[in-house]
């Protein structure tokens, strides 16, 4: 009958110093997760302070597909006629002294 009872107590012992481990495990990780938090609450402080340093932005452009038609093509045909000059600066400027026109 003594043996029942010395079952039971090591079943009870062995139940608790798994219950501990799993205990110390749950510790361990909820400190880990409190020094994350910590970390990222700072994180989010220096990018809000960042954001106040930086001001507003604008607002994004709206879209003009109620302008005038005219304007519009005008407008797209001075870009690329300014994109176009531009590249060929720059491949002039990339071309060997040789190749280059001298006017």
């Amino acid at each position: 009958m003594w043996w029942w009872i010395l079952i039971w107590a090591l079943l009870v012992l062995i139940a608790l110093a798994y219950l501990a481990t799993r205990a110390w495990g749950v510790w361990g990780q909820f400190k880990e997760l409190t020094a994350e938090v910590g970390h990222s609450s700072r994180t989010v402080a220096a990018l809000q302070a960042e954001t106040d340093r930086l001001g507003e932005r604008p607002p994004p452009p709206t879209p003009d597909i109620f302008g005038d038609p005219r304007q519009l093509r005008r407008e797209r045909d001075a870009t690329r006629a300014s994109l176009k000059q531009q590249r060929r600066a720059r491949l002039a400027a990339r071309r060997p002294s040789w190749a280059r026109h001298l006017d």
